[in-house]
């Protein structure tokens, strides 16, 4: 009898040890398990010149399920967000690490691409209907016309610097599997709460610039304006504009900084 206990005992505790731990695992995320509206890349208009730019760019396609650009609702890199009301939970700010220990481990990819696309189609697409220019030293009038022209912008000439591709999955599986600090275990329970979703990976152009073609004569006080190269940021952006007069008909802005494009949403779980 007291053989078979000891037995029993070997047997259950050699179970547990070769028990596997679960870990975090990122799945895809699908439109109808989220509300994508404010991220939505519309149908039968997806932009198709710029992803032609960016895989002749990188080499690869991205698979995307969203548009994060300027002037739609800012959501940053490894940021956590209720999937219906978009809520923010978490950031990447939780984590109490400095930028370069992050960066060690984040995947990222990035690659010049000094080159000249047309897009066809509308400007707003990209920029946000929410996207408004507003120069100080240019009066109501000016700041209008600067704004119909570029919201009537249908066929634009865009000019890229590089493409970025960022990803945080591999870093947030590598601390978070293993974490025992109380702001991680937080930022942990958020991630693997099923009311939520993250934002895994994002791809961003540096330093993109936009011709506008104005499609009637730019007024003398625009074009003194223009000339004079004004520059002007947006609220809560780390993204600067500055344009330039070329013609009667065009004008050049120009964003300096890292121009969010194309994000993928996912879905975190224990397996």
């Amino acid at each position: 009898m007291k053989k078979a206990i000891i037995f029993l005992l070997v047997s259950v505790s050699l179970c547990n040890c070769s028990e596997k731990k679960e870990t975090i695992f990122f799945g895809t995320l699908p439109k109808a398990e989220f509300n994508s509206k404010p991220f939505d890349i519309p149908k039968d208009q997806i932009p198709e010149s710029l992803k032609r730019a960016h895989d002749s760019c990188m080499g690869f396609s991205f698979d995307a399920n969203a548009l994060l650009l300027p002037g739609r609702d800012s959501v940053f890199i490894g940021s956590i967000v209720n999937r219906q009301t978009l809520k923010h939970v978490s950031t990447l700010n939780d984590f109490g690490l400095t930028m370069n220990q992050m960066i060690s481990d984040l995947n990222i990819i990035s690659k010049p691409c000094y080159e000249k696309r047309d897009l066809h189609f509308p400007l707003k697409l990209m920029l946000g209907e929410n996207f408004n220019l507003n120069f100080p030293n240019a009066n109501e009038s000016l700041n209008k016309e600067i704004n119909d022209a570029i919201s009537s912008s249908i066929e634009t000439e865009m000019r890229t610097g590089s493409w970025m591709y960022l990803d945080v999955k591999y870093v947030l599986k590598k601390i978070l599997d293993t974490t025992q600090d109380s702001r991680l275990l937080r930022y942990r329970h958020s991630l693997l709460d099923s009311s939520n979703m993250v934002l895994t990976a994002a791809e961003s152009i540096s330093d993109v610039s936009f011709v506008i073609n104005t499609g009637k004569d730019i007024s003398e006080s625009l074009e003194a304006l223009l000339k004079s190269k004004p520059s002007v940021s947006q609220p809560n952006s780390q993204v600067s504009m500055q344009l330039f007069y070329l013609n009667s008909n065009k004008f050049q802005m120009n964003f300096f900084g890292v121009f969010p494009v194309f994000g993928e949403f996912m879905k975190a779980e224990l397996k």
